[in-house]
């Protein structure tokens, strides 16, 4: 394809995301082969800005420097197979338009766990985390991963004796300075991912329950773990 087949959107990818990237990852053989196949078009919905266009930078960097981290390896048979290309370019274009670059980071260690290190074998499973973690807002992942914390402390099962509530709601409250009845909604909210499991749901009251097996997966998947949600821990 000639640079004049290109939208003017289209350019802007090639000329400029993708050549500052190629450059910063031109000694890794790994890195720079992702880099180079990802599509001139379909990243972004408008003619970027320059200043919108170093975000753009800045998120990719994070994405493919979070990749290279561990032993990972990028074959050509991983190359052909159409599942991975899948994957690869459906959270690639997750992790641009996040603005948490912890949370990029996430999207990165799904694929390098998920798919590269093949712990996901069925490229469907692995949309439906990638779509789950998408949605999940940064406090959300915060909150689910208190709650986990409290869990695994209290050696918490689904026996609704939830003894650890009223300590894991003040804590959440204080560090994300909002209302008890703003954490209902939260969860609420989270039930809908299939990430919190309600136990108070046939009451009608909603609200108070634990951590889903999916969440405990998923937090496996990214690594999720204390350091990535001190912007939100209060001394």
């Amino acid at each position: 394809m000639s640079n004049n087949d290109l939208s003017i959107t289209d350019k802007i990818i090639k000329n400029t995301v993708k050549e500052e990237l190629l450059n910063k990852y031109s000694q890794n053989t790994l890195l720079k082969g992702l880099v180079q196949i990802v599509p001139y078009g379909g990243l972004v919905d408008s003619v970027l800005t320059s200043s919108y266009n170093n975000i753009l930078i800045a998120r990719s960097k994070t994405f493919f420097d979070e990749l290279g981290l561990g032993n990972i390896e990028i074959t050509p048979e991983l190359i052909k197979n159409e599942d991975f290309l899948h994957s690869y370019f459906t959270t690639y274009k997750a992790a641009l338009y996040t603005k948490h670059r912890e949370k990029i980071r996430f999207f990165a260690r799904l694929l390098k766990n998920g798919m590269i290190s093949e712990v996901i074998d069925d490229v469907e499973v692995y949309d439906d985390y990638l779509k789950i973690l998408d949605e999940l807002t940064y406090r959300e992942i915060y909150i689910l991963y208190t709650l986990k914390g409290f869990e695994d402390i209290t050696n918490y099962t689904d026996s609704k004796e939830l003894n650890h509530w009223q300590e894991f709601s003040s804590k959440i409250t204080n560090d994300l300075s909002i209302t008890e009845e703003e954490l209902r909604l939260f969860l609420m909210r989270l039930m809908r991912t299939g990430c919190f499991v309600d136990v108070l749901t046939f009451a009608g009251l909603g609200a108070k329950g634990y951590t889903s097996t999916l969440f405990k997966t998923l937090s496996k998947l990214i690594e999720l773990k204390e350091e990535d949600l001190v912007h939100f821990i209060k001394i």
